[in-house]
């Protein structure tokens, strides 16, 4: 991965569960299933999906830095998420029969007035997600600190105005 803006202050790195691509790829399977027009697909897709799902795979990635979460997804149509730790208001880890029969999880990183983003084969998912949550919460605390500081300087800056203003009122007039 290139060490390029989005990774700069790198924190953690998730990990992914190969299992994924057999879930990516039960799935598909799932859905040509569930269609009539896609049944005759299914050969071919028995044969070359998992490839296609390995390549997709590869192209996954999810790093934590001391701003936000950067995820790169995609094979045909790459995305990449930048999300500012102090816009996340919580990550849930999911399961289900599936999932937990393939021994992986489901991460869903949610914000405040979006759509989650889902993270699907993270390895020791609580483990990053505790991370995640304990940079956030240390990010917040180090802004509330900035505030106090800055409120701090306020009081001072108004006290001096107030001696200020003591002092010209002692002053004798120029008239």
């Amino acid at each position: 991965m290139p060490d390029d803006y989005t990774n700069q202050g790198q924190i953690a790195q998730a990990d992914f569960d190969k299992k994924v691509i057999i879930y990516w790829w039960l799935q598909a399977l799932g859905l040509m299933l569930s269609t009539v027009i896609l049944i005759p697909f299914i050969p071919i897709w028995l044969v070359i999906g998992y490839f296609f799902h390995q390549k997709q795979f590869d192209h996954l990635s999810c790093v934590l830095t001391d701003r936000s979460i950067n995820i790169r997804s995609g094979l045909l149509f790459k995305k990449q998420q930048n999300i500012p730790l102090d816009k996340i208001t919580d990550l849930s880890i999911m399961g289900g029969p599936f999932l937990d029969s393939l021994g992986i999880s489901k991460i869903s990183i949610e914000t405040a007035g979006s759509t989650p983003f889902p993270l699907t084969g993270v390895r020791n998912a609580e483990k990053f997600r505790d991370i995640v949550l304990l940079h956030r919460d240390q990010q917040a605390s180090t802004a509330n600190q900035s505030a106090a500081s800055a409120t701090a300087s306020n009081d001072v800056l108004v006290e001096i105005r107030d001696i200020l203003q003591r002092i010209e009122a002692k002053l004798p007039g120029d008239n």
